[in-house]
Protein backbone atom coordinates (compact mmCIF):
# COMPACT_ATOMS: atom_id res chain seq x y z
CA UNK A 1 0.00 0.00 0.00
CA UNK A 2 1.93 3.08 -1.35
CA UNK A 3 2.29 6.16 1.33
CA UNK A 4 1.58 10.08 0.77
CA UNK A 5 4.66 12.03 0.00
CA UNK A 6 5.48 14.47 2.51
CA UNK A 7 4.28 16.99 0.72
CA UNK A 8 0.84 15.98 0.38
CA UNK A 9 0.63 15.17 4.06
CA UNK A 10 1.84 18.53 4.28
CA UNK A 11 -1.16 20.15 2.28
CA UNK A 12 -3.51 17.80 3.88
CA UNK A 13 -2.32 18.96 7.25
CA UNK A 14 -2.68 22.60 6.35
CA UNK A 15 -5.75 22.38 4.78
CA UNK A 16 -7.17 20.58 7.74
CA UNK A 17 -5.85 23.62 9.98
CA UNK A 18 -6.96 26.29 7.69
CA UNK A 19 -10.81 24.38 7.75
CA UNK A 20 -10.19 24.23 12.00
CA UNK A 21 -9.55 28.10 11.97
CA UNK A 22 -11.99 28.75 9.87
CA UNK A 23 -15.04 26.95 11.74
CA UNK A 24 -13.45 28.86 15.34
CA UNK A 25 -13.51 32.44 13.31
CA UNK A 26 -17.09 31.37 12.22
CA UNK A 27 -18.24 29.95 15.68
CA UNK A 28 -16.85 32.88 17.56
CA UNK A 29 -18.93 35.30 15.11
CA UNK A 30 -21.54 33.55 15.97
CA UNK A 31 -21.74 33.50 19.07
CA UNK A 32 -21.81 37.23 19.30
CA UNK A 33 -24.38 37.86 16.81
CA UNK A 34 -25.99 35.40 18.99
CA UNK A 35 -25.23 37.21 22.62
CA UNK A 36 -26.59 40.54 21.22
CA UNK A 37 -29.04 39.27 19.19
CA UNK A 38 -30.76 37.16 21.21
CA UNK A 39 -30.90 38.73 24.73
CA UNK A 40 -34.65 38.22 25.06
CA UNK A 41 -33.91 34.14 24.95
CA UNK A 42 -30.79 34.38 27.50
CA UNK A 43 -32.74 35.89 30.09
CA UNK A 44 -35.27 33.50 30.11
CA UNK A 45 -35.14 30.53 32.15
CA UNK A 46 -34.63 27.30 29.40
CA UNK A 47 -33.82 24.47 32.11
CA UNK A 48 -35.69 24.55 35.22
CA UNK A 49 -33.08 22.11 36.97
CA UNK A 50 -29.40 21.40 35.31
CA UNK A 51 -27.32 18.30 36.38
CA UNK A 52 -23.58 18.50 35.33
CA UNK A 53 -22.23 15.41 35.88
CA UNK A 54 -18.45 14.44 36.39
CA UNK A 55 -16.49 11.39 36.98
CA UNK A 56 -13.65 9.11 35.49
CA UNK A 57 -14.92 6.72 32.91
CA UNK A 58 -16.00 3.20 34.31
CA UNK A 59 -17.06 4.67 37.78
CA UNK A 60 -20.45 3.76 36.99
CA UNK A 61 -21.24 6.95 35.64
CA UNK A 62 -24.32 5.77 32.91
CA UNK A 63 -25.41 3.88 35.51
CA UNK A 64 -26.26 6.51 37.65
CA UNK A 65 -27.32 9.20 35.30
CA UNK A 66 -29.72 6.44 33.63
CA UNK A 67 -31.14 6.16 37.28
CA UNK A 68 -31.22 10.01 37.64
CA UNK A 69 -33.01 10.20 34.77
CA UNK A 70 -35.90 7.53 35.81
CA UNK A 71 -36.30 9.94 39.14
CA UNK A 72 -37.36 12.84 37.57
CA UNK A 73 -40.84 13.12 36.17
CA UNK A 74 -40.61 15.89 34.00
CA UNK A 75 -38.85 16.63 30.23
CA UNK A 76 -34.85 14.98 30.78
CA UNK A 77 -32.28 16.12 27.88
CA UNK A 78 -29.23 14.27 28.70
CA UNK A 79 -26.18 15.55 26.83
CA UNK A 80 -23.61 12.52 26.92
CA UNK A 81 -19.73 12.80 27.37
CA UNK A 82 -19.49 15.97 25.63
CA UNK A 83 -16.84 17.82 25.66
CA UNK A 84 -14.70 20.78 27.83
CA UNK A 85 -14.92 24.42 25.77
CA UNK A 86 -17.78 23.54 23.33
CA UNK A 87 -21.04 24.09 22.35
CA UNK A 88 -22.13 20.56 22.76
CA UNK A 89 -25.67 20.91 20.87
CA UNK A 90 -23.26 22.73 17.80
CA UNK A 91 -21.50 20.08 17.81
CA UNK A 92 -23.31 17.57 17.62
CA UNK A 93 -25.77 19.25 14.56
CA UNK A 94 -22.19 19.69 12.82
CA UNK A 95 -21.16 15.65 13.74
CA UNK A 96 -25.20 14.85 12.00
CA UNK A 97 -23.98 17.19 9.00
CA UNK A 98 -20.71 15.67 8.12
CA UNK A 99 -22.58 11.88 8.63
CA UNK A 100 -25.53 13.34 6.63
CA UNK A 101 -28.20 11.95 9.34
CA UNK A 102 -31.67 13.44 9.14
CA UNK A 103 -32.67 11.79 12.61
CA UNK A 104 -33.69 14.53 15.17
CA UNK A 105 -31.16 16.78 13.51
CA UNK A 106 -33.85 20.29 12.88
CA UNK A 107 -34.10 19.28 16.63
CA UNK A 108 -30.27 19.67 17.37
CA UNK A 109 -30.03 22.92 14.50
CA UNK A 110 -32.49 24.94 17.08
CA UNK A 111 -30.29 24.19 20.10
CA UNK A 112 -27.49 24.98 18.44
CA UNK A 113 -28.83 28.35 17.08
CA UNK A 114 -29.92 29.06 20.67
CA UNK A 115 -33.81 28.64 20.30
CA UNK A 116 -33.78 26.37 23.12
CA UNK A 117 -36.50 23.83 24.15
CA UNK A 118 -37.52 24.12 27.72
CA UNK A 119 -36.64 21.09 29.62
CA UNK A 120 -37.34 20.09 33.15
CA UNK A 121 -34.00 18.49 33.55
CA UNK A 122 -30.59 18.91 31.41
CA UNK A 123 -28.18 17.03 32.25
CA UNK A 124 -24.66 16.80 30.98
CA UNK A 125 -21.97 14.85 31.29
CA UNK A 126 -18.03 15.16 31.47
CA UNK A 127 -15.47 12.15 31.84
CA UNK A 128 -11.79 11.91 32.23
CA UNK A 129 -11.80 15.59 32.26
CA UNK A 130 -9.87 17.67 34.74
CA UNK A 131 -11.78 19.87 36.92
CA UNK A 132 -9.63 23.03 35.94
CA UNK A 133 -10.91 22.28 32.00
CA UNK A 134 -14.67 21.54 33.22
CA UNK A 135 -14.82 24.34 35.08
CA UNK A 136 -12.75 26.78 32.60
CA UNK A 137 -13.78 30.32 33.79
CA UNK A 138 -13.90 31.52 29.90
CA UNK A 139 -16.10 28.77 29.27
CA UNK A 140 -18.44 29.21 32.11
CA UNK A 141 -19.23 33.04 30.97
CA UNK A 142 -20.76 31.56 27.76
CA UNK A 143 -22.80 28.80 30.23
CA UNK A 144 -26.42 30.46 29.06
CA UNK A 145 -25.26 31.04 25.13
CA UNK A 146 -24.37 27.14 24.63
CA UNK A 147 -26.67 25.50 27.27
CA UNK A 148 -29.85 28.42 28.10
CA UNK A 149 -30.03 29.56 31.39
CA UNK A 150 -31.07 27.68 34.16
CA UNK A 151 -33.13 27.32 37.58
CA UNK A 152 -31.08 25.75 39.75
CA UNK A 153 -27.97 24.16 38.93
CA UNK A 154 -26.29 20.78 40.63
CA UNK A 155 -22.33 19.30 40.17
CA UNK A 156 -22.64 15.78 40.50
CA UNK A 157 -19.12 14.37 41.07
CA UNK A 158 -18.97 10.49 40.93
CA UNK A 159 -16.01 8.37 42.58
CA UNK A 160 -15.48 5.07 42.68
CA UNK A 161 -12.82 2.97 44.82
CA UNK A 162 -9.17 2.94 42.80
CA UNK A 163 -9.19 -0.85 43.42
CA UNK A 164 -12.20 -1.36 40.92
CA UNK A 165 -12.08 1.98 39.05
CA UNK A 166 -8.53 0.66 37.77
CA UNK A 167 -9.05 -3.00 36.89
CA UNK A 168 -12.29 -1.79 34.97
CA UNK A 169 -10.06 0.68 33.46
CA UNK A 170 -7.57 -1.76 32.56
CA UNK A 171 -10.05 -4.27 31.25
CA UNK A 172 -11.54 -1.99 28.55
CA UNK A 173 -7.93 -0.47 27.71
CA UNK A 174 -8.99 3.16 29.58
CA UNK A 175 -5.96 4.37 30.52
CA UNK A 176 -5.40 7.57 28.97
CA UNK A 177 -7.19 10.68 30.01
CA UNK A 178 -8.23 13.81 28.21
CA UNK A 179 -6.02 16.01 30.23
CA UNK A 180 -1.99 16.30 28.69
CA UNK A 181 -0.85 16.78 32.15
CA UNK A 182 -3.04 14.43 33.75
CA UNK A 183 -2.57 10.22 34.89
CA UNK A 184 -6.11 8.41 35.88
CA UNK A 185 -4.60 8.23 38.95
CA UNK A 186 -3.56 11.72 39.41
CA UNK A 187 -6.96 12.71 38.26
CA UNK A 188 -8.59 10.73 40.87
CA UNK A 189 -6.77 11.81 43.59
CA UNK A 190 -7.67 15.43 42.53
CA UNK A 191 -11.41 14.26 42.05
CA UNK A 192 -10.99 12.80 45.56
CA UNK A 193 -9.62 15.91 47.48
CA UNK A 194 -12.72 17.83 45.52
CA UNK A 195 -15.18 14.79 47.06
CA UNK A 196 -13.51 15.92 50.70
CA UNK A 197 -13.89 19.55 50.17
CA UNK A 198 -10.00 20.09 50.36
CA UNK A 199 -10.86 22.00 47.00
CA UNK A 200 -13.91 23.59 45.92
CA UNK A 201 -14.10 24.07 41.83
CA UNK A 202 -17.32 22.51 41.46
CA UNK A 203 -19.03 26.49 42.26
CA UNK A 204 -22.83 24.96 41.84
CA UNK A 205 -24.76 23.15 44.48
CA UNK A 206 -21.99 19.81 44.88
CA UNK A 207 -23.32 16.33 45.57
CA UNK A 208 -20.97 14.02 45.78
CA UNK A 209 -21.35 10.20 44.97
CA UNK A 210 -19.64 7.02 46.51
CA UNK A 211 -20.51 4.70 44.13
CA UNK A 212 -19.67 1.72 45.94
CA UNK A 213 -22.24 2.64 48.40
CA UNK A 214 -25.02 4.23 45.88
CA UNK A 215 -24.61 0.43 44.05
CA UNK A 216 -25.46 -1.07 47.49
CA UNK A 217 -27.31 0.98 49.42
CA UNK A 218 -30.91 1.74 48.64
CA UNK A 219 -31.04 4.43 51.96
CA UNK A 220 -28.08 6.38 50.21
CA UNK A 221 -29.69 6.31 46.29
CA UNK A 222 -32.93 7.26 48.42
CA UNK A 223 -31.01 10.39 50.06
CA UNK A 224 -29.11 11.23 46.75
CA UNK A 225 -32.43 11.71 45.34
CA UNK A 226 -33.61 13.84 47.70
CA UNK A 227 -30.63 16.06 47.34
CA UNK A 228 -31.40 16.55 43.63
CA UNK A 229 -34.60 16.99 43.98
CA UNK A 230 -36.18 14.05 42.88
CA UNK A 231 -38.79 12.12 43.69
CA UNK A 232 -37.37 8.91 44.69
CA UNK A 233 -38.92 5.38 43.06
CA UNK A 234 -35.23 3.43 42.75
CA UNK A 235 -36.54 3.08 38.54
CA UNK A 236 -33.65 2.11 36.61
CA UNK A 237 -31.17 0.81 39.23
CA UNK A 238 -31.34 -2.97 37.60
CA UNK A 239 -30.92 -0.83 34.10
CA UNK A 240 -27.46 -1.95 32.51
CA UNK A 241 -26.66 1.08 29.54
CA UNK A 242 -25.90 0.49 26.55
CA UNK A 243 -23.98 3.52 26.55
CA UNK A 244 -20.05 2.69 27.31
CA UNK A 245 -21.17 -0.99 25.83
CA UNK A 246 -22.34 -1.72 29.81
CA UNK A 247 -19.74 -3.45 32.15
CA UNK A 248 -16.03 -3.76 31.83
CA UNK A 249 -16.46 -7.33 32.52
CA UNK A 250 -19.72 -8.55 31.37
CA UNK A 251 -20.91 -6.00 29.04
CA UNK A 252 -25.03 -6.10 29.17
CA UNK A 253 -25.03 -9.48 30.55
CA UNK A 254 -26.91 -8.21 33.81
CA UNK A 255 -29.17 -6.26 31.89
CA UNK A 256 -32.84 -6.46 34.26
CA UNK A 257 -30.61 -7.77 37.16
CA UNK A 258 -27.52 -5.06 37.38
CA UNK A 259 -27.87 -4.94 41.33
CA UNK A 260 -26.44 -8.81 40.75
CA UNK A 261 -23.15 -7.60 39.37
CA UNK A 262 -20.17 -8.29 41.76
CA UNK A 263 -18.98 -4.56 40.90
CA UNK A 264 -17.14 -4.67 44.52
CA UNK A 265 -14.70 -7.89 43.41
CA UNK A 266 -13.48 -6.30 39.79
CA UNK A 267 -9.66 -5.69 41.42
CA UNK A 268 -9.48 -9.47 41.81
CA UNK A 269 -9.77 -10.15 38.17
CA UNK A 270 -5.99 -8.73 38.37
CA UNK A 271 -4.56 -9.11 41.41
CA UNK A 272 -1.58 -11.74 40.35
CA UNK A 273 -0.42 -8.99 37.66
CA UNK A 274 2.55 -7.08 38.90
CA UNK A 275 1.85 -4.06 36.71
CA UNK A 276 -1.75 -3.55 38.06
CA UNK A 277 -0.55 -4.29 42.15
CA UNK A 278 2.64 -1.78 40.97
CA UNK A 279 -0.08 0.65 40.70
CA UNK A 280 -0.75 1.12 44.38
CA UNK A 281 2.79 1.20 45.06
CA UNK A 282 1.44 5.38 45.40
CA UNK A 283 0.64 6.44 48.90
CA UNK A 284 -1.40 9.57 48.61
CA UNK A 285 -3.76 6.90 46.49
CA UNK A 286 -4.11 4.54 49.24
CA UNK A 287 -4.39 7.07 51.76
CA UNK A 288 -7.55 8.86 49.89
CA UNK A 289 -8.83 6.01 49.10
CA UNK A 290 -9.06 4.71 52.82
CA UNK A 291 -10.42 8.06 53.98
CA UNK A 292 -13.48 7.58 51.43
CA UNK A 293 -14.07 4.51 51.15
CA UNK A 294 -13.09 2.52 54.27
CA UNK A 295 -10.81 -0.27 54.05
CA UNK A 296 -11.64 -3.18 51.53
CA UNK A 297 -11.35 -6.52 52.18
CA UNK A 298 -8.52 -8.55 50.20
CA UNK A 299 -6.78 -5.60 49.08
CA UNK A 300 -3.85 -5.00 51.76
CA UNK A 301 -2.33 -8.17 49.34
CA UNK A 302 -1.93 -5.84 46.56
CA UNK A 303 0.31 -3.40 48.46
CA UNK A 304 3.86 -3.88 48.53
CA UNK A 305 5.61 -6.16 50.81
Amino acid sequence: MSQKSPFLQLLQESSTLRQKANRQLHHGIEDIVRSISQRHILSQVINQKEIRVVGLRRSGNHAIIHWIEKQETGKVRHLNNIRVNRNPYREKYEDLLRKDKTKDIEWWRQEAKGFFEKKDCLLHSYEDYSLEQITNPLFELKHDLYFGKSQDKYDVLILRDPFNLLASRIKKNYRDVNSKNKTDIGMWIDYAKEYLGETNLLKNKKICINYNQWFADVDYRRDIASQLNLEFSDVGINTVSRRGDGSSFEGREYHGKAINMDVGSRWKYFADDPSYRKLFDNQELLEYSERIFGHIPGTESLRKQ
